[in-house]
């Protein structure tokens, strides 16, 4: 790539809309943008999700992304662009439309490069300056994917507490290996201890609502035995059953 070509694919930039402003980008996005909302809001909606950024918001659309924009203003609608034809990224990952955490370091890079019609190789420097800090703060499409399967899956076991592993993964349409491993890289507990903390939650219901003795809340909820009810009851509560009703019931 020739020194021209090579300035060619940035486009730095401020943005000005005017109260509401609608963008239909459904053909795909040009280039990546980083981009920090100055005044008003917006909503992006891509296939699979919908992004609101509100102002003084840092947030990211990726190249040939398929999107619908909403700008609002009361009554201006101002942000800094930042296009770039192509990301830094070693670890080959992928990245969805999202708002980054805040930082102030960041704030100041917009700054600096807004509105540079003629980029000179400094501003190139800050502008990979600015990459650098912003892309271990953002969100991959594996890490999204993995949160999601724990999600549905806490969610199907609120619903079926004594559903198959083999049941579970299909419900979320992967493997009983891909299930295992999502938890092991998204969640700071096991699939097994979720599902034993779901029934220990269950529990608690139970023993606050009802007079059902606990060895029959132990046998319904199909633990091993009463005294490893009990055991667990209280590694995840740090008190008893017994001490949960009297605490609770009124």
């Amino acid at each position: 790539m020739n020194d021209i070509s090579f300035s060619h694919s940035f486009t730095f930039r401020t943005i000005e809309f005017d109260t509401f402003h609608y963008t239909d980008n459904r053909a795909g996005a040009q280039s990546h943008y980083f981009a920090y909302m100055l005044c008003g809001s917006c909503k992006i909606t891509t296939e699979s999700a919908t992004v609101k950024i509100n102002e003084g918001d840092i947030f990211y659309i990726p190249d040939k992304c398929s999107y619908q924009s909403y700008w609002y203003g009361k009554p201006e609608i101002k942000f800094v662009s930042l296009g770039f034809l192509c990301m830094p990224n070693f670890d080959n990952k992928t990245y969805p439309v999202q708002v980054i955490p805040d930082c102030e370091n960041a704030v100041e890079l917009f700054h600096l490069l807004s509105d540079k019609t003629r980029l000179s190789p400094e501003d190139i420097g800050v502008f990979y300056t600015l990459a650098g800090i912003l892309i271990p703060l953002m969100t991959n499409t594996t890490v999204c994917r993995t949160r999601e399967i724990t999600e549905r899956t806490k969610e199907y076991l609120i619903q079926n507490p004594f559903a198959k592993t083999s049941d579970i993964a299909k419900h979320c349409t992967i493997s009983e290996a891909a299930l295992y491993s999502a938890f092991h890289k998204s969640s700071n507990v096991s699939l097994n201890q979720l599902r034993n903390n779901l029934l220990l939650e269950k529990a608690k219901d139970i023993l606050i609502t009802t007079d059902k003795p606990i060895e029959f809340i132990s046998d319904v909820l199909e633990f091993s035995s009463t005294s490893y009810f009990r055991k667990k009851f209280k590694e995840y509560f740090n008190m008893t059953p017994t001490q949960m009703r009297k605490r609770y019931r009124i």
